[in-house]
């Protein structure tokens, strides 16, 4: 009764009474039960930003004594550590839902995490994405070294996430159809874990030069039944995400795509982009486009390549335009 009341004051914006309850209680009840919700690497994370951050400045404090100067305090002091916005965003997160936890049950009235002024967020500055060109992605491809010249060439010409390639077996290639299925992913730590989303579960169109190209990798490969990852180690384990970013990070710098210090450097995720700038180029619609990656929606897509249908759509429109104004002049002379 003591509980509902405090809620029902809560829902008409009154004062609750002091809690007893402790934050770092309340976050160990939090945290236990995202067990059976969360990812192992998202509930990996949110661990750890409690443990290191969040918990000795607030572990020890009724969820009642925080208010908003703490969080901001919290947030600033991250930062002078310079610690990356997207990286204070991601303590904040676990800090918010605990404090979302108090106020469902009325233990306090707001959430002060949510209560920050826009100034006292942390500046999440989003990267800018790279997306090679055709020589690019032909420097790169000479010089890495099996089997990541073929997991690289992969990702440009499939657009899977790398946990998604290193989640392949062999009975997922489908050289017949032209068709890669997604079915499963590999995690940071090596081990196997659902699909990001259900629409991350779909079949890519697979060229055939690539077909052809993962045809000669299963022939080279000691481990090739149809329940044998396609890239995956001798003992039959999937290769480590880290692994392949070092080789990537390697064969960028051997094919001399890292001398340009305006350039940002060249990550896996960015093999995925080009795949994507690859579609677009070629006239894919957005909602094709969007399956193919296995965003939530084509608004999805559109908020990270809308410059590039904007850049396709009006070359297209504009030769066409100068076609039929001016080929009669080409033609004549």
């Amino acid at each position: 009764m003591a509980r509902e009341e405090a809620r029902s004051r809560v829902r008409r914006g009154e004062r609750v009474s002091p809690s007893r309850v402790r934050f770092a209680d309340l976050a160990g009840e939090w945290i236990a039960g995202q067990t059976a919700v969360l990812r192992p690497g998202s509930l990996r994370s949110y661990r750890d930003a409690l443990r290191c951050h969040v918990l000795p400045r607030f572990g020890h404090l009724r969820v009642d004594q925080i208010r908003e100067d703490d969080v901001a305090t919290l947030v600033a002091e991250l930062t002078a550590q310079r610690l990356a916005g997207a990286t204070v965003a991601n303590v904040l997160v676990p800090a918010g839902r605990t404090l979302d936890q108090a106020v469902r049950r009325g233990l306090i009235s707001s959430n002060p995490v949510r209560r920050l002024e826009r100034h006292e967020r942390p500046r999440v500055v989003h990267r800018e994405m790279r997306v090679l060109g055709r020589e690019e992605i032909a420097a790169l491809l000479e010089v890495a070294e099996e089997p990541y010249r073929t997991l690289f060439a992969t990702g440009i010409f499939t657009g899977l996430r790398i946990g998604e390639l290193l989640g392949l077996t062999w009975a997922d290639v489908a050289l017949q159809a032209g068709l890669v299925h997604v079915r499963r992913q590999i995690g940071q730590d090596g081990a196997r874990v659902p699909l990001k989303t259900l629409k991350a579960r779909r079949s890519v169109v697979l060229m055939p030069t690539l077909g052809r190209l993962l045809r000669e990798h299963r022939l080279r490969s000691a481990r090739s039944l149809e329940s044998d990852a396609v890239f995956g180690r001798p003992d039959g384990t999937a290769l480590m995400q880290a692994t392949c970013r070092y080789q990537l990070r390697r064969a960028a710098l051997k094919a001399g795509l890292s001398q340009n210090p305006e350039q940002p450097r060249l990550r896996l995720h960015d093999l995925r982009h080009t795949f994507a700038s690859l579609l677009i180029a070629q006239g894919a619609n957005v909602v094709f486009v969007s399956r193919q990656l296995a965003h939530a929606s084509p608004n999805t897509t559109l908020g990270f390549y809308a410059h590039m249908f904007d850049r396709a759509e009006h070359a297209k429109r504009t030769s066409d335009l100068l076609e039929a104004s001016f080929a009669h002049v080409l033609s004549r002379n």
